[in-house]
């Protein structure tokens, strides 16, 4: 299976950390936003510190025609 290459950027302004969602397609903000949230709840008191970029794979876009 090919790893997803299509980068999506989303900024946390409040806590200063950007995520880039690589996916297999553009999402929509609404998709990053969620995509955003899950992985800072896994993280649970671990936060990313301000200024970090975050890389995030995901399976959105996969199954799309």
């Amino acid at each position: 299976m090919q790893l997803p290459n299509v980068d999506n950027f989303i900024k946390d302004s409040q806590h200063g950390v950007t995520y880039n969602i690589c996916a297999y397609r553009k999402l929509s903000v609404q998709e990053m936003t969620r995509a955003m949230q899950v992985f800072i709840q896994q993280q649970g008191k671990r936060q990313p510190k301000q200024g970090t970029v975050v890389k995030i794979f995901s399976l959105l876009g996969l199954g799309d025609q």
